[in-house]
C-alpha cells in the first residue's frame, strides 16, 4: 500500500511540474523561431539550436531546396517551426502545429 501512495505522489507532482517544463521549452521554441533570419547558414542555424536544445529535422525537397522542422523534446502538443531554406541558407521560418 505504502508503494501505491508513493507512486501516487510521483504521479500528481509530475502532473504539476510537466505542464510549466513543456510551457518552458515551447517558449524557447518560439524565441528560436524569431531569432531565424533570412540568409542565415546552416551552420549557424544548427548551432542556435544546439544551444536552446531543439531537436531540427531535415528533409531535402530537391537539390536546392529543403525543409526543417524544428521541436522540442517535451511537447505533445505538435507546437514547431517549420524551416524553409535554399541551398545553405535560411530562407523562411514560422510557428506552426502539426
Amino acid at each position: 500500500m505504502k508503494m501505491f501512495v508513493n507512486f501516487i505522489q510521483i504521479m500528481l507532482i509530475a502532473g504539476m511540474v510537466y505542464p510549466v517544463y513543456a510551457m518552458w521549452t515551447n517558449d524557447q521554441l518560439s524565441s528560436f523561431c524569431v531569432e531565424l533570419q533570412s540568409n542565415m547558414t546552416m551552420q549557424n542555424l544548427l548551432a542556435l539550436a544546439d544551444q536552446k536544445n531543439i531537436k531540427i529535422y531535415l528533409a531535402n525537397v530537391d537539390d536546392m531546396k529543403w525543409l526543417a522542422t524544428a521541436s522540442t523534446p517535451a511537447s505533445f502538443s505538435n507546437y514547431s517551426c517549420q524551416i524553409k531554406g535554399m541551398g545553405n541558407k535560411v530562407a523562411s521560418a514560422k510557428m506552426a502545429t502539426l
